[in-house]
């Protein structure tokens, strides 16, 4: 699924804009960086992710992960579904005379298996997945 070119594109980019969603279809964006494919199926990544973006992936375990070029616009949109989550980082407590309310206190690992590829451009594309490259 993910080729050797997908796959140094997406490690050197290392930045995503990850999509999920709640029960009630409405939608949350986020970001990410730690991108690593683990293997042609299944790519992780880490961030400080908002209560929001936690909560819409133990309601609805699916994400859309667009990984972009900025000085192209150009990259690929990845559609997923979450195999694993885990704390990677937590804060050393919350000090509200230092920290905005309702900030999140653990840095999260999201594992999960990619089940499409589709190219991502500002441009014109079209949506149908992408065979392997090389």
């Amino acid at each position: 699924m993910i080729s050797d070119k997908m796959k140094k594109f997406i490690e050197d980019i290392n930045y995503a804009y990850v999509a999920s969603a709640d029960q009630r279809s409405r939608p949350h964006l986020a970001s990410a960086s730690g991108l690593q494919i683990l293997d042609p199926q299944h790519l992780a990544f880490e961030a400080w992710f908002c209560h929001k973006t936690m909560e819409n992936i133990a309601e609805v375990p699916r994400l859309a992960v667009a990984i972009i070029d900025p000085s192209t616009g150009a990259g690929y949109q990845l559609l997923c579904r979450v195999e694993q989550t885990a704390q990677v980082g937590i804060l050393d407590g919350y000090s509200p005379e230092m920290e905005e309310p309702g900030l999140p206190q653990t840095e999260t690992r999201i594992t999960v298996l990619i089940e499409e590829v589709l190219e991502f451009s500002h441009g014109p594309h079209t949506d149908h997945p992408i065979a392997g490259e090389t």
